[in-house]
C-alpha cells in the first residue's frame, strides 16, 4: 500500500512537471476527448477485470470454503488497485468538468496527472492479475491463510472468554479446505493444510505463553486446540485412510503428536489430553481388518510416545488421562475379537514390549523416590485408607492396567483358541517389568510382579496342559540374578492366601455352572467337568520346580 502511494506521488509529480514545462498547445476539445476516453476506458477495464475476479473468486471459494473470501477482500493489493482506478476515473471526470475555456500550464499538468494515474493503475492491475492467478492455487490460498489470517495476533482476541464467544472457530476454514482437498484427490494440498494446522497451533502456544500468565495461557491454549484435536483430527485421519492415502495418515498423526508434545513443553497439559482423545477416536474408527492397521498402527505409535512423554515429565493426572486412551483402545480391540492378522504385531508389540517401555520410564522417574520407602505394594490399604505414596501411584497403576490387559488376552485365547500374538511370548512383558523393578532396587514392587506372574503361569498351565518350562526358567533366573527373597516372598504370600489389590489374576476354584455374578469371565470359562488342579497344590509343586531350576542355572553359570 505504501509502495503504491509513493509510486503514484512520484509519477504524478514527474509527469505533471514535464507537461507543465512543455506546455503543449492543445485544443480544449481535444483535451476533453482524451480525458473522457481515458475515464471511459478505465471504467470499462475496472468493470471487466473485477467481474472476472469475482467469478474466479466464487469458483475457488465454492470449491473449498466460502470463508476463504476474506483472503481476497482483505488483500491490500485488491484495495489499492480498486482505489487507484476509482481515483483516476474521478480525477478525469473532475478535470473534464472544470475545463477552462483556454489551455494553460495548469491544465497541461492536470492532463499529465491523468496519464500518470492511468499508468500507475495499469501497473497495479497487472500486479493484481498476477496475484489472482496465484490465489487461484489452493496451495497459495492455504499459505496466505496460515501466514496472514491465522497469525496469532490476527485471529486471537484478548482473552479466552472472548474467544469462546466466537461462533465459528477461526481455524475451521482451514479444516474445511483440508477435508475438501482430500475429497477432490488433491492430497498434496491436504498435506500442506495439515502441516499448516501444526504450524498455527505451535505458533499460537508460543504467542500465548509470551502474552499471558501461565494459568491464563494454559486455559486459552485449551480453548483454541480442543475443537481442532478432538473434532477435526479424527475425520481427517479417517478420510485420508478411506482414500488409501496411508502416507498422509502417518504424516498427519506425526503432526498431531508434535502439537501435543509442544503443548507439554509449554505445560499445556490439556493439549496432550485432547490429542490423545482425538487419536483414540481415530483408532476406534478403523475397520477390523488388516488394512485397518494402516490407520491403527501410526496412531498407536503416537499414543505410545505421548504416554511415555507424560510418564517422564507430566503430573500423574495427565499421565492417567493420556495413557487411558492407549490402554482402552487396545483392550477394546481385543474384545471385538478380530483375526490374529490384525492383532499379531499390533497387540504383540504392545503386550510384550511397549508396556514394559512405559513402566521403565516411570521407574527411571520415580525409582529413587520409592526405593528406600517402606511401601506395602501388595495391599496398600489399611481399612479404607489408601497408604500408597504419590510417587508410587503411577507404577502401581501401570501394573494394574497390565494385569487387566493380560486378563483380556486370556479371554481372547479362550474364545479364539489361540493367542492374539506369537504363542509362547505371553510371559515376556511380565519378565521385563519384573526385572526392571528388581534392577531399580524396588524389591517389593518386583515381588508384586512375581505374584502376578505366578498366577498367570497357573492360568497358562490350565490352558496349555503343563508347558511351564519358560515360567520356571524366568523365575529361576530372577532368583539367581537378584535377591532370591523377591521370588520366595511371592510364593510365601500366595501360599498364605494373599491376593494383590488390583493387580490380581484370579486363581479361585469355581463352579462352572454357578450363576454368581461376582464370578469373573475367566473363572466361568475355565470351568471343566473334571476339576483342575487346585491352585494351592499346584503352587507347592511349581515352587519346587523353580528352586530346582535355580540350582541348575547356578551350576551352569
Amino acid at each position: 500500500m505504501v509502495r503504491y502511494f509513493l509510486l503514484t506521488l512520484t509519477a504524478v509529480g514527474v509527469v505533471a512537471m514535464l507537461t507543465s514545462l512543455l506546455n503543449p498547445a492543445v485544443e480544449i476539445e481535444n483535451i476533453r476527448a482524451v480525458l473522457t476516453t481515458l475515464a471511459t476506458a478505465e471504467a470499462s477495464v475496472l468493470a471487466i477485470v473485477f467481474s472476472v475476479t469475482v467469478v474466479a473468486l466464487q469458483l475457488v471459494v465454492t470449491r473449498y470454503s466460502a470463508r476463504l473470501t476474506s483472503l481476497f477482500v482483505k488483500e491490500p493489493l485488491f484495495r489499492t488497485t480498486f482505489a487507484l482506478f476509482v481515483g483516476a476515473i474521478a480525477f478525469n471526470l473532475l478535470v473534464v468538468y472544470l475545463l477552462p475555456i483556454q489551455n494553460n500550464r495548469l491544465l497541461n499538468a492536470a492532463v499529465g496527472i491523468a496519464f500518470a494515474l492511468a499508468a500507475v493503475s495499469t501497473f497495479a492491475l497487472y500486479q493484481f492479475i498476477q496475484l489472482m492467478i496465484q490465489r487461484s492455487s489452493p496451495d497459495d490460498l492455504i499459505s496466505v491463510l496460515i501466514e496472514r489470517e491465522l497469525a496469532p495476533d490476527e485471529y486471537l482476541p484478548a482473552t479466552a472468554t472472548e474467544f469462546a464467544e466466537i461462533e465459528i472457530h477461526p481455524i475451521r476454514p482451514l479444516y474445511r479446505t483440508i477435508a475438501r482437498a482430500i475429497e477432490l484427490g488433491e492430497y498434496q494440498t491436504a498435506a500442506q493444510g495439515i502441516a499448516g494446522l501444526r504450524t498455527v497451533l505451535i505458533r499460537t502456544f508460543e504467542y500465548l505463553e509470551s502474552e499471558h500468565s501461565e494459568e491464563d495461557a494454559a486455559q486459552y491454549a485449551s480453548a483454541v486446540s480442543t475443537e481442532i484435536l478432538t473434532e477435526y483430527v479424527p475425520p481427517i485421519l479417517e478420510q485420508a485412510y478411506t482414500h488409501e492415502q496411508y502416507e498422509l495418515v502417518s504424516d498427519a498423526v506425526d503432526d498431531v503428536e508434535a502439537v501435543a508434545l509442544d503443548g507439554l513443553d509449554h505445560d499445556f497439559t490439556d493439549v496432550a489430553e485432547d490429542a490423545a482423545e482425538g487419536l483414540g477416536d481415530a483408532f476406534d474408527a478403523a475397520p477390523l481388518t488388516w488394512e485397518g492397521n494402516r490407520l491403527r498402527s501410526p496412531v498407536k505409535e503416537s499414543l505410545l510416545e505421548l504416554t511415555k512423554a507424560t510418564a517422564s515429565d507430566a503430573e500423574y493426572t495427565t499421565f492417567l488421562a493420556v495413557s487411558h486412551h492407549l490402554d482402552h483402545q487396545m483392550a477394546v480391540l481385543l474384545r471385538r475379537r478380530p483375526d490374529t492378522n490384525v492383532t499379531h504385531r499390533l497387540v504383540g508389540d504392545y503386550y510384550t514390549r511397549e508396556m514394559g517401555e512405559i513402566f521403565e520410564v516411570l521407574v527411571d522417574r520415580y525409582g529413587d523416590d520409592v526405593q528406600d520407602q517402606d511401601i506395602n505394594w501388595i495391599s496398600p490399604t489399611e481399612g479404607r485408607k489408601w497408604t500408597l505414596p504419590d510417587e508410587a501411584e503411577p507404577l502401581r497403576h501401570v501394573l494394574r492396567e497390565y494385569a487387566s490387559f493380560t486378563q483380556t488376552v486370556l479371554r481372547y485365547r479362550v474364545s479364539e483358541a489361540e493367542y492374539p500374538f506369537v504363542e509362547g511370548s505371553i510371559d515376556d512383558g511380565w519378565k521385563r517389568i519384573t526385572e526392571s523393578a528388581a534392577d531399580a532396587g524396588i524389591d517389593g514392587l518386583a515381588t508384586l510382579c512375581c505374584i502376578t506372574t505366578i498366577q498367570l503361569a497357573y492360568r497358562v498351565n490350565q490352558l496349555e496342559g503343563g508347558r511351564l518350562g519358560m515360567w520356571t526358567n524366568n523365575l529361576g533366573l530372577l532368583r539367581r540374578d537378584y535377591d532370591p527373597a523377591i521370588v520366595d516372598r511371592a510364593f510365601a504370600l500366595l501360599k498364605a492366601g494373599e491376593q494383590p489389590e488390583g493387580c490380581n489374576i484370579s486363581v479361585r476354584t469355581f463352579d462352572p455352572t454357578s450363576d454368581d455374578t461376582d464370578e469373573g469371565f475367566i473363572e466361568r470359562f475355565f470351568g471343566t467337568e473334571e476339576e483342575d488342579t487346585l491352585f494351592e497344590d499346584w503352587l507347592v509343586e511349581f515352587e519346587k520346580d523353580v528352586h530346582e531350576r535355580t540350582e541348575y542355572l547356578r551350576e551352569r553359570e
